[in-house]
């Protein structure tokens, strides 16, 4: 008979209670009994018959069941547990049925599983599941080991199907792991934390003005935000200057996408570069020595020329910060000498960052940025103009911080080194992850602890704080015990009662997290539920990554944590997400819209291959074989989709029309032939050299910035003319667009 693929799915992970040997450690001549008395109680009554019990109590009828069992050789009676799983298979589908129920030979599977993990069974039951279609599944919990259960759940969400907890001490109720609140209710943080201010607009239209001024300085779009500012009444306590001025707009917009690998390249990094070393020189001139004085005069004077239009500013940069002596306390001397720093400056300068591919976890930014983000930070209205909509931002850049959160089980004697080893890993992981934020924070580690638990997790608290280095912040939330829900709500609750966030950096919120990982851990399995289920609504609260590892044993013995997918994002972050990603790829901030995609778990990824063609398609190189007639014809495309997306969206349109084109399909000296042949091309690089991502600060500070008013669209039009079009064609990009933001937002 074919298997059964619909219906309820009931999966079961075959353990020592289903043998009735629950709570042995040792199986050495225990004999095997799956029946058992149908009048026990406790431990005593086998889990599978307590589940099926209580499910035909409830009124919940089954369709399908599938046995986990491990493979490891040598259990009871010298069988694996996959053995045993196939025995009690063969019971249920037999004319007598087993406890009670009996199935069809179709609707009874046993999944073998290698090893008792939780990656051995997430990628063992997303096979089996493959082809198959349960309107949903339940995952029992309390019998074998919890990794099975916990990796039956995230095989579940891989695979796009919702699933259920089932307590085996209590069948008749199901658990869903899900946010207490409606989804909807957490958009808004996500779209605050990520500043994502004209989506803002769009959701709180009591609070537009703000939201649209926000956008528009991080736009760096300095008519709009003049604009906005005229009507003071619609805007009560703003300063205008911040809003108005090149080096304001500058900075926020700067420090605002700086964390998103926006847009076309770092043309923000370049001109704040140059703006803050010669801000840095006037405080410092009559302190430097005469060499040093000298040498950063010059390249002041070279980088605000752009060196006589000729080029080689990062090299400039790399001979001033070489022959620089002495004056270790010069902020000026000291962003020469950051290295990294330089390195960002190179690409940027070179018009090549957008071509290049960026890493795949952007890791800390350059010492120097920092401080001036924190400079910056300090002085800016953002948080005091958010917290008057009754709302509290996030650090610009992130606060650093990772935490995580991890039961503790029962004490046995001689354990204490087993211990401190597990704590010690967990710290050492949470290091690893923190060196791929924007920045260095806190380490966190939260242990929950029941009742008759709580004075081993206080043991384990001191210690790690008294002989670590001391860089970990090691705390209990103790009273943890009840169901599923009642450790779900006290474990948030407790996480909430900490310090309150302020919208800065070191705040020590938790709210302000940049990575929440939880650590399954051996353990009473409703506290590790109740976990993953605090862990998903604070996720969404703090608007950040959720990872899920695994606490096991290396073959030495010695503790790792193993894992760290994405894959609870299925239970509420993949919608946070789509809607961030949607929102950037309507700005045409596509770098950002992939990283957020990348971040969701793996079937929402299936928009990923379009999202990447389009990114390359308006931002990448031309092909190899590509003719002047093909990079003509692409380049019609790309001005076509800027002036479409300008049309609806405040984006810099002159400035990515520009940087869409040159150096990407153009190299230089066949753009400035092409200006020639086609001067609405000029005229659009004139104005993209007058904004803040171009050149508006040096020409601003010496005086000399008069920027072109045009219609942007209309010069987009005509250079499309200009270049051949309208031709067959032209509107692929724009079809492109609308697919991906289509599929992303679940229509197609």
């Amino acid at each position: 008979m074919a298997d059964k693929t619909e219906g309820t799915l009931l999966v079961h992970a075959v353990g020592g209670g289903d043998l009735g040997l629950a709570g042995a450690r040792d199986w050495t001549g225990a004999p095997v009994d799956i029946d058992g008395d149908p009048q026990a109680t406790g431990t005593d009554l086998r889990p599978l018959r307590k589940v099926l019990a209580g499910l035909a109590a409830a009124k919940l009828p089954v369709s399908l069941i599938a046995l986990l069992g491990t493979t490891t050789p040598g259990g009871p009676a010298g069988r694996s547990f996959a053995e045993h799983a196939e025995e009690i298979r063969a019971r249920l589908v037999s004319p007598n049925g087993l406890f009670g129920a009996r199935f069809e030979p179709g609707a009874v599977a046993v999944v073998p599983v290698q090893g008792p993990t939780l990656s051995h069974t997430t990628d063992a039951l997303r096979r089996w599941l493959d082809g198959r279609t349960p309107d949903d599944i339940l995952v029992t919990c309390g019998s074998g080991a919890y990794a099975l259960s916990a990796g039956a759940l995230c095989a579940a969400l891989e695979s796009r199907r919702s699933a259920r907890i089932l307590d085996i001490a209590g069948a008749e109720r199901s658990y869903t792991l899900g946010p207490a609140r409606g989804m909807d209710t957490y958009l808004e943080s996500w779209l605050l934390r990520h500043r994502f201010w004209d989506a803002l607009a769009e959701i709180d239209p009591d609070h537009a003005p703000l939201w649209e001024l926000l956008a528009a300085r991080q736009a760096g779009n300095i008519d709009r935000a003049a604009a906005l500012t005229s009507r003071p009444d619609r805007l009560p306590g703003i300063e205008i200057e911040r809003f108005t001025k090149p080096w304001p707009i500058a900075q926020a917009a700067l420090f605002e996408r700086l964390g998103r690998g926006e847009a076309a390249d770092h043309g923000l990094l370049r001109a704040w570069f140059a703006h803050q070393l010669h801000k840095f020189f006037n405080n410092e001139e009559t302190l430097l020595s005469p060499r040093n004085r000298d040498l950063i005069a010059d390249l002041i004077d070279v980088l605000g020329d752009r060196n006589s239009d000729q080029g080689g500013l990062a090299g400039k940069i790399r001979t001033a910060s070489r022959e620089t002596r002495g004056d270790h306390e010069s902020a000026a001397v000291a962003m020469l000498r950051d290295n990294a720093l330089v390195d960002l400056y190179r690409e940027a300068a070179t018009h090549q960052a957008h071509l290049k591919p960026d890493p795949a976890e952007p890791g800390p930014l350059p010492p120097v940025l920092l401080a001036a983000a924190d400079r910056w930070e300090k002085d800016d209205h953002t948080v005091n103009l958010v917290t008057g909509t009754g709302r509290t931002c996030w650090p610009v850049l992130g606060s650093g911080d990772v935490l995580a959160l991890m039961a503790v089980g029962l004490d046995r004697d001689g354990r204490d080194g087993e211990d401190h080893r597990a704590i010690l890993a967990v710290i050492t992981d949470l290091r690893r992850r923190q060196q791929h934020l924007l920045r260095p924070g806190a380490l966190k580690l939260r242990l929950l602890a029941s009742p008759e638990t709580q004075d081993r997790a206080h043991r384990l608290s001191h210690w790690a704080t008294r002989d670590t280095d001391a860089t970990a912040d090691v705390r209990v939330i103790g009273g943890v015990t009840g169901d599923l829900l009642a450790v779900r709500d006290s474990v948030t609750t407790a996480l909430a009662a900490e310090a309150p966030p302020t919208g800065r950096r070191d705040s020590g919120s938790l709210r302000d997290i940049d990575e929440l990982v939880l650590v399954l851990n051996p353990g009473p399995p409703m506290t590790n539920y109740g976990m993953i289920s605090a862990g998903v609504e604070w996720s969404l609260t703090a608007a950040c990554p959720l990872r899920i590892t695994e606490l096991t044993r290396r073959p030495d013995g010695l503790p790792e944590l193993r894992g760290g997918a994405p894959v609870l994002a299925g239970l509420g972050a993949d919608h946070m997400l789509t809607a961030l990603a949607v929102s950037a790829v309507r700005r045409l901030d596509l770098r950002t819209a992939r990283r957020l995609v990348e971040r969701m778990s793996e079937p929402p990824r299936e928009v990923l291959p379009r999202l990447k063609r389009l990114e390359s398609d308006l931002y990448g190189p031309a092909g190899r074989d590509w003719r002047e007639a093909d990079r003509i014809r692409h380049a019609r495309r790309r001005l076509r989709l800027i002036r479409d997306v300008g049309e609806r969206h405040l984006i810099p349109m002159a400035y990515l029309a520009v940087e869409a084109l040159r150096p990407a399909l153009f190299p230089w000296h066949v753009w400035t032939r092409l200006q020639k042949a086609c001067p609405v091309l000029k005229t659009l690089g004139r104005m993209a050299n007058d904004t803040v991502q171009g050149h508006a600060l040096d020409r601003y500070r010496r005086g000399i910035w008069r920027p072109e008013r045009h219609d942007v669209r209309e010069l987009l039009a005509q250079a499309m003319v200009e270049l051949g079009g309208p031709g067959e064609g032209d509107d692929v990009l724009v079809k492109q667009y609308g697919e991906v933001i289509a599929r992303l937002s679940g229509g197609g």
